[in-house]
């Protein structure tokens, strides 16, 4: 029996199901009863910790606004989760009145099933051998529309034996393999290093915290609130969680961010991932839970967008931790609020909602479409109250936030209009994020046949629509209208987050497998998981190794360059508070999310383009030179008196110059340049400090 048949066959009929004990097991996650303490104690932890973080965030922007110290949005935090957990106490997880009305009998209607299966297998494989990516979109639209069509057809009406009809929860819920799984990736995220630019920006907030104790509303790269802020306003709480902590523990803001938050961050998204497939009603999870992270540690490869690279290796970033950790916490809220509307339900959506904006700002566009997905069982059904109720709460904070970014004219450093612009271009980030070949092949069928192959009706639903979102923005020209319209620009491409890819993969593996399926042969559940995983071995590129730009590092280390943490370091050691050195970028950024004590010309040059006009920065010097310092070529007409006039008025105490290679494309013009700028640092005062691989220093 194919997978996809074996679907059909467990759509619901007209018969009466067993009623099934209400709760927590109308989401598929069993009963308290039912579990052991393992299980248990990771459900907590996973609860405990969104709650943690719902409670900082608005505690965070209170203060930020009324500029009060981090200890104080600490005790206001404190107070917020005593009264939620006295609050969660009194609620009463009673079931929403009021059944479906005119909702037709369920049918199976296989014509449906068999279209959308084969248009979701053709588009997976056109991404597979890289055919157009409008071709991709047109048919990806068509079988997500057509899965989303029988998910929604096979629905049952809401009566509480119909809501309780789906599938029962695996015996073997895995928490043993999810918990060993959590540990060893931890590791992994632990000693892997991939250094990211954005840091820049994030990082240097948190050590801003970490120092000073206070959340900035300008910026903090270039001076100390004397411009305004590059990236405004600082939604995410995160970043002054983070210095908050690196503050109360006495240690730099990096310490935490790159130290502890990776496998901390990196197991509780396994055991997210693990919740998830419980909650989904998969049938052998641990054997799901494995095939997923197979396709994530095997999605390596050139880019940032695809789920493998957003992964345990970015695991310290507040957008990833949003991504793997908080995305996956919500559809289990959103399925346990669509299968049992109630008080408990809903506030649990308010509080992951307003989490997942205390990670990222994506989460303003983010949650508000895992919303929809998630209460579309209830409008299927026609409970209008309790699918308004649970998208309000769930979207409240974060399309709030997005309203006062608008009002208080929001904007990032990154000006879409101007730069790399073919982000915009769905034929660039659809692959992007997909990839091709095996890879493609598998993760496009996954999230396309997610919607027949999901065990739980209500999450079937929700995966089709949730799939239909994502197709929507391969459509050409929807992210710049979106841009023209609300500014969201590229950043719209992080809708395709909504779709957990990897999840979707396991329950493809345990679907082929013919788990759960009665009279599958013993041996296809055994060959068809390790065929599958060899593939993506075969045609996937591992995440942590060299061949992905990721280093391994015993013991763990900051998840910066190691020269670079040299060159910084030896630059801070001879640098008094309110100096400003030049450095080449990899330093420069470094250096800034190290201390905001010392000052750097300018970490990254497009940094600098929102503060162009603003009097007293002195945009062409600072971008004259960054220039110098990387050794390119130097605007038309300028000459050594700019330069120095550069370093005077910028009162430059250090500065740092990367040498050449001779693996560039213009090499010889940089060697032969070389001498003349170290002769001019030399004309200025400099005098030579510690040369580290490529970089060398002089000080005055």
């Amino acid at each position: 029996m194919t997978p996809v048949a074996a679907a059909a066959r467990t759509a619901p009929s007209r018969g009466r199901a067993r009623p099934r004990r209400a709760g927590v097991a109308a989401a598929g996650e069993g009963d308290d009863v039912a579990v052991g303490r393992a299980e248990r104690a990771v459900r907590r932890t996973l609860d405990g910790t969104v709650a943690v973080l719902a409670a900082w965030t608005p505690a965070y922007h209170l203060c930020l606004v009324l500029g009060w110290h981090a200890e104080v949005a600490v005790a206001l935090a404190a107070a917020l989760l005593v009264v939620a957990v006295v609050v969660g106490r009194r609620l009463r997880a009673t079931a929403a009145p009021g059944p479906a009305r005119d909702v037709r009998p369920p049918r199976a209607h296989r014509p449906l099933l068999v279209a959308a299966a084969a248009a979701a297998v053709v588009t997976a494989v056109l991404g597979a051998v890289g055919a157009p990516w409008t071709a991709v979109a047109v048919l990806w639209l068509v079988a997500a529309a057509a899965g989303t069509a029988w998910a929604a057809r096979t629905l049952h009406p809401a009566t509480p034996r119909a809501a309780s009809a789906a599938p029962a929860a695996s015996r073997r819920p895995g928490v043993g393999l999810a918990l060993v799984a959590a540990a060893g990736l931890a590791v992994l995220a632990a000693t892997s290093r991939w250094p990211n630019p954005d840091d820049l920006y994030y990082v240097n907030l948190s050590q801003w915290t970490a120092e000073r104790g206070t959340f900035p509303l300008r910026d903090t790269i270039f001076g100390d609130e004397v411009f305004p802020m590059t990236s405004f306003p600082p939604v995410a709480s995160y970043d002054g969680l983070v210095g908050t902590a690196a503050l109360l523990a006495g240690v730099r803001a990096a310490d935490v961010v790159y130290l502890v938050v990776p496998p901390l961050g990196t197991a509780l998204a396994v055991l997210a991932l693990h919740r998830l497939l419980r909650a989904w009603r998969v049938p052998a999870v641990g054997l799901a839970l494995v095939v997923a992270l197979a396709f994530l540690l095997w999605d390596g490869g050139p880019g940032y967008a695809a789920p493998g690279n957003l992964f345990l290796i970015r695991m310290w970033q507040g957008k990833v931790l949003l991504l793997c950790l908080l995305v996956p916490l919500l559809l289990v809220a959103l399925l346990r609020h669509a299968a049992r509307p109630s008080r408990r339900t809903v506030a649990a959506l308010a509080v992951g909602g307003t989490a997942a904006v205390g990670l990222s700002t994506t989460a303003m566009f983010l949650v508000p479409v895992l919303a929809v997905g998630g209460v579309a069982p209830l409008l299927v059904r026609r409970r209008w109250r309790a699918a308004a109720g649970g998208f309000v709460a769930a979207s409240a904070y974060p399309l709030a936030a997005g309203v006062v970014t608008v009002a208080v004219g929001g904007r990032s450093a990154d000006d879409f209009l101007e730069r790399r612009t073919f982000r915009f271009d769905p034929g660039w980030f659809g692959p992007e994020i997909f990839r091709d070949g095996t890879v493609a092949l598998v993760g496009v069928a996954a999230v396309l046949l997610g919607a027949l192959l999901v065990p739980h009706r209500d999450a079937r639903l929700t995966t089709g629509v949730l799939a239909l979102a994502v197709g929507v923005t391969f459509v050409p020209g929807v992210t710049l209208l979106v841009y023209d319209v609300v500014g969201l620009g590229p950043t719209l491409w992080r809708v395709s987050w909504v779709a957990t890819v990897a999840a979707l993969v396991g329950v493809l593996a345990v679907r082929l497998a013919g788990a759960g399926t009665p009279g599958a042969p013993r041996v296809r559940r055994v060959v068809v998981p390790v065929a599958l995983v060899a593939a993506l071995v075969a045609g996937g590129q591992p995440i942590w190794t060299a061949g992905n730009r990721v280093e391994q590092a015993w013991p763990p280390t900051l998840k910066r360059g190691p020269g670079s943490v040299v060159v910084a370091e030896a630059v801070l050691a001879r640098a008094e508070p309110g100096d400003v050195v030049l450095l080449p970028e990899q330093d420069a950024i470094t250096t800034a999310v190290l201390t905001t004590r010392v000052k750097t010309v300018a970490p990254r040059d497009y940094f600098l383009d929102q503060l162009r006009d603003v009097p007293g920065f002195r945009y062409d010097q600072r971008l004259l030179l960054v220039r110098f310092a990387d050794l390119d070529a130097l605007p038309a007409g300028t000459d050594d008196a700019d330069v120095l006039a550069a370093l005077a008025d910028l009162d430059v105490r250090q500065a740092c110059l990367l040498l050449p290679s001779g693996s560039e494309e213009d090499a010889d013009r940089r060697r032969a340049e070389a001498p003349q700028r170290v002769a001019l640092l030399e004309d200025a005062g400099f005098a030579a400090t510690a040369t580290v691989g490529r970089t060398a220093c002089w000080a005055r």
